[in-house]
Parts: structure tokens; sequence; C-alpha cells
């Protein structure tokens, strides 16, 4: 309770003040740091340090510049932000998992915001923390990065007939996976298998995000997106967040370009129901008393998820085993053909009660490992 007074207090700042009171909240209660400078200063001393960097590669940085709509003052944080740890070239920098970990707060902090302000709603915790994690789970922010692009035109030369050279233009799409510094050929393939599983499930997740009233959570795993995907995306918001010197503006800019803000208002606005797929279906086991099984059958290189409850078959879906990742796909799909065959979509003080159970057992069960 009184862990819960101290960021209340804070929160309670920054609702009055904007960020800059809530830092002032924070370094009022020290939180462990003894150096709280004004945020001017920070943001001017870590600026400072910059190193001009080495050869950047001045061409992926104006395609992804054209992609996010952003135009560093800093061009070596958004080498930075592209920078994976493998890459063996040097540009002057890091890798990009500081920048990572900074987009991942200030990602959490504008969706946190938008949800608590959301007009005529009045989220409880609970549902903010449900709509929340659909938003920034790596899966939906792999999405956005495999289909983030820009479409350059180029020209080619060629002889014609008469022999004579001639110019043709030509358009081609440039990705932003694509603009990742790496040195590893595991990365390389991860992204072509990767993205050859997007183009199959790329229109039934975008159908879903615009039009559909359950979110994608089945499709969205099925991509099976490596962790460098959502990373560049979180790194990007981070870089940009850095070098416009804390504007949340210019964050979410990006954030827009990217679509992330699209999907959030649209799950507010048309009440997107975004409680995952298997727990959908395990409260509703839970409130029928009904006791709920998978089960996955494998035969001549498939795998099949039949679900369950009370000795009765929901639903099954099946696809070709390629490793474990594939039962969980299968699972997932299972449970979203449970939920929609038994048109399940509870009332919002449901599912703040099943999250609230979920969060007291995941307490206990810790309370009691620590003792």
């Amino acid at each position: 309770m009184l862990a819960d007074v101290i960021e209340s207090t804070i929160g309670a700042a920054y609702l009055h003040g904007d960020v800059h009171l809530g830092y002032v909240a924070c370094a009022f209660f020290e939180l462990g740091l003894k150096n709280w400078h004004p945020l001017a200063h920070r943001y001017g001393q870590m600026l400072s340090q910059l190193d001009a960097g080495q050869d950047l590669p001045l061409a992926v940085v104006q395609n992804v510049e054209s992609m996010l709509g952003y135009t560093f003052k800093h061009k070596i944080l958004l080498v930075e932000a592209l920078t994976h740890a493998s890459c063996e070239t040097n540009h002057g920098t890091v890798s990009y998992e500081r920048l990572e970990f900074l987009g991942d707060s200030v990602l959490d902090m504008v969706v946190t915001d938008y949800l608590y302000r959301a007009p005529g709603k009045n989220y409880s915790p609970g549902h903010i923390h449900l709509r929340r994690s659909a938003l920034v789970n790596a899966h939906t922010l792999a999405y956005f990065c495999l289909r983030c692009s820009v479409t350059i035109q180029s020209s080619m030369a060629h002889p014609d007939d008469e022999g004579s050279i001639v110019l043709e233009s030509e358009d081609n799409d440039i990705y932003l996976w694509k603009c990742l510094l790496h040195s590893s050929s595991r990365v390389m393939e991860d992204q072509a298998t990767t993205f050859a599983r997007f183009q199959k499930q790329k229109n039934s997740v975008e159908e879903a995000m615009t039009s559909g009233g359950i979110f994608p959570w089945a499709a969205l795993v099925r991509l099976q997106a490596p962790k460098f995907f959502s990373d560049m995306i979180e790194s990007l918001i981070g870089a940009t967040f850095l070098d416009s010197e804390g504007s949340m503006d210019a964050a979410k800019g990006v954030m827009r370009r990217l679509g992330i803000l699209q999907l959030m208002e649209r799950i507010v606005k048309d009440d997107v129901d975004v409680l995952h797929p298997v727990s959908r279906l395990s409260m509703w086991a839970t409130n029928a008393d009904k006791k709920l099984e998978y089960k996955f059958p494998r035969e001549k290189g498939n795998i099949t998820c039949i679900v369950t409850a009370g000795g009765d078959e929901l639903a099954s879906e099946t696809d070709v085993y390629r490793g474990r990742a594939t039962q969980e796909e299968v699972k997932f799909a299972a449970a979203e053909t449970a939920v929609r065959s038994l048109r399940l979509r509870t009332g919002r003080k449901e599912d703040l009660d099943f999250v609230k159970k979920r969060k007291r057992k995941a307490k206990s069960t810790t309370a009691k490992s620590e003792s």
C-alpha cells in the first residue's frame, strides 16, 4: 500500500504538470538515485557525449527517416537503433540494446497515458493492462516492423533495339527489417523465413486489426518472429525520443507512422476484445465449472490441437509441425476458434475479475517461492 501511495503521487504530479512535474516528484522521493538533474541538463549531457560516428550508412539512414517521417539531428542515434549485437562493421556506436530499453518505456508511457485518459471509458487498471498488453507485446510490434516500408524509385540503363541507351524507372520497396545492420547468417535466414510467413498472414492480420472485433492473437503468434523485429521498433522509438530531447510528440509521430497509434485508437473506439483466447476460454470453463483440456496428437508431419471441455470437443486446428513453436500456434488458433464458436465475449466486470484472480495467484506463487 505504501508503495502504491508513492506511485500514485507521482502519477498525480504527472497528470497535473506532465512529464516535467512527474520527474520532479520522482526526484523528491529520490528512489535510490541522488543526482536528479533538470531534464534539459540530462538530455544535453547525453547528446553531447555522442560520437559523430564513422562512415555512416547514409542510404540506410535516409530510407529509415522516410519510413519514420522523422529527420534525426544526431544521425548516429539512428544508426545505433539499427545496429544488431552481431554487427562487425565499426560505425562508431554500440548495439541498439540501450535504446530498445528506453523505447520500451516510452511506448509504455504513451499507451498507458492514452488508455488512462480515453474519453468516456474510465478504464480500470486491469483493463488498461489488457489493452496495453495487446499493443506492446513482441508479436504485435514485430508485425509493424515487418510491414513498414518505403518505395524508392530507381533508374536502370539498358540498350534499346536500335542500340541507344535508354533509362527506365522502376519502383523498389525497401523494408524496415532489411535495414538492420548485422553480420549474422542466422539473422539473415530468420528475416527471410519470417517475412515469408508474414506475407501469408498479413491480409488476415490487417483485416482483423482494421475491422475485426477480436484481436488477432493466433495470427500474430503464427509469424514466429524473432525478438530482433520488435527490438527494432522499440529502439527506433527510443532514438527518436532522445534525439528530440524528450519530445513525446516526436515519439508519437513515429508511432503513428508505424501504425501503432491507429490500432490503439481503434481498440478503444470499437471496444475490440483483446483478452487472449486461451485466457478467455479458461475463464469460460471456470465459470461453467468444466474441465478444459488441450491435446496435441501428431501424425504424418502434422500437429493438431484438440480443445475439449468436460469431455466435449470445442475446436481443433492442424498445421505442419515445424518445432515446439508450432504447438503454441495451433493451441492459440484452436482456442480462438473455440471462442468464436461459443461466441464468448464477456462483460467488463468478468474480465476484470479474471485479471485480478490471475494477479493474486501470481503474487501468491511469488511469495511462496520467496519464503
